[in-house]
């Protein structure tokens, strides 16, 4: 008797659950296109000024869209422009706002998961489309300010919503 009225349970729950509308779609990252008109934009910001940098782009998880290094920009700018994105995109917000939260305890364990890659410093900020994250272009190579006036500039190559 116990069985049956479980099974009579499950039964009456399964129309319940099949009418329960879609999740609404993601909006789509980036695409290569805007990611290259992005880092073109960026980089006429830090050639006008004189500064050699290196930029990303990400997607709102931080997997690389695209990269570029200027001429004259140290080695390790781009893995730097990198985590500068992908901390802007997890987060939501422009990387020099979470510095603080890059001294706790909790930062180190997320960066040491994904393998010290994270720099919560400025130089990045998110791309939005619709309300919502869809990456982020972060720049480095330069003074923190000039970084994220360069990664400012690279929005334009994006059609962003705020």
């Amino acid at each position: 008797m116990r069985g049956s009225l479980i099974l009579v349970g499950l039964l009456l729950t399964q129309p319940l659950v099949a009418q329960q509308p879609a999740p609404p779609a993601p909006t789509p990252a980036p695409t290569m296109s805007e990611a290259l008109k992005g880092l073109e934009a960026a980089r006429a910001a830090a050639a006008k000024i004189g500064v050699n940098l290196s930029c990303a782009v990400v997607d709102s998880r931080g997997d690389l869209i695209a990269l570029t290094r200027m001429g004259g920009a140290r080695f390790f700018t781009a893995d730097v422009a990198r985590g500068k994105a992908q901390v802007a995109a997890m987060f939501g917000q422009p990387s020099g706002n979470l510095a603080q939260f890059g001294a706790s305890p909790s930062f180190a364990n997320l960066n040491t998961t994904s393998q010290g890659r994270l720099y919560p410093v400025q130089g990045a900020v998110p791309i939005s489309r619709t309300n919502q994250i869809i990456g982020a272009i972060g720049c480095s190579g330069a003074a923190s300010q000039q970084d994220e006036d360069a990664a400012k500039a690279g929005l334009a190559g994006f059609e962003v919503t705020r």
